[in-house]
């Protein structure tokens, strides 16, 4: 079981940008390269009695930039100008910078280690499975992040995740890929709601992901409508991401699979087991509990 030991940040309610977390890791989940939570980086006291104690929130953010590899496009931003005031260019992560070399990394790891399960297990008769995040595991939220200056505005938000102008995670599609043809089910596994199913579903195709089957995509639904697996998302104060993830991957075993890799950004994609291996992609840019 993974547990969440540092301070923790609702998107949208900002911390210093770059913080790390202290987390502890018990068997069988196995973080790989990637883990952002690198301790000679200690996170800030929760009252810092000194301005020194915090990292310069600017300094920060130029990090950041040059860790992406910041590159500005020639593609307009989605958000109406009645929102935003004006028309922006939207920037991307670069193809050669330091996240997609870290990338190519973990992705190459990951690839033999799903090779090497499906060649030498047999899974006790399950279905072999791997389940994926979706923001900043699949696709690459930076451009939104740049546009909103690292804070989350749920309408802007929106705007950029049904226009569906995010690229792929660097090396992610070709994971995916992979795992097919291992004959590994694949399942989506997202905090997004429901109403953004459509826009999810048309940017992960188009940036090279495979359509995924309408039953093997959960979204959140935050009401009476919730599944019956998720009766804390039936009213509120509603599930912690810890529960909705962790419980939904309980729910895809039941129904058969094993996962035997699961793929996030965050530790709240990670924690309470429910796989045979958890996979942290890096994200400097924000943290969800």
């Amino acid at each position: 079981m993974t547990r969440l030991s540092a301070l923790r940040r609702m998107r949208g309610v900002p911390i210093a940008l770059g913080t790390a977390l202290a987390i502890s890791v018990a068997a069988p989940v196995a973080f790989a390269i990637g883990d952002t939570s690198a301790p000679n980086v200690p996170p800030p006291p929760a009252v810092p009695a000194r301005a020194a104690q915090i990292q310069n929130i600017d300094q920060v953010k130029t990090a950041i930039k040059g860790y992406y590899g910041d590159t500005v496009s020639n593609q307009v931003d989605p958000v109406p100008n009645n929102i935003d005031g004006g028309d922006s260019l939207l920037h991307f992560a670069s193809s050669t910078g330091s996240y997609a070399n870290e990338m190519h990394h973990l992705v190459n790891q990951a690839k033999s280690y799903l090779d090497s399960e499906a060649l030498n297990h047999d899974f006790d008769g399950l279905q072999p499975a791997i389940v994926l995040d979706v923001d900043d595991t699949l696709l690459n939220t930076y451009s939104y992040e740049i546009y909103s200056n690292f804070v989350f505005n749920p309408t802007t938000n929106a705007a950029f995740v049904n226009a569906g102008v995010f690229p792929a995670v660097p090396y992610m599609p070709s994971l995916v890929q992979r795992a097919i043809h291992d004959h590994y089910t694949i399942f989506y596994l997202t905090g997004r709601p429901e109403s953004q199913r459509a826009g999810t579903v048309a940017n992960l195709v188009s940036a090279g992901y495979p359509a995924p089957d309408a039953d093997h995509l959960f979204m959140r639904n935050k009401d009476a409508s919730a599944p019956a697996y998720l009766p804390c998302d039936a009213t509120p104060p509603y599930c912690t991401t810890d529960q909705y993830k962790s419980m939904t991957r309980a729910h895809i075993e039941a129904l058969g699979y094993q996962i035997v890799g699961n793929f996030g950004d965050q530790y709240s994609d990670l924690s309470f087991d429910h796989e045979k291996r958890a996979y942290k992609l890096p994200n400097p840019m924000y943290f969800l509990p």
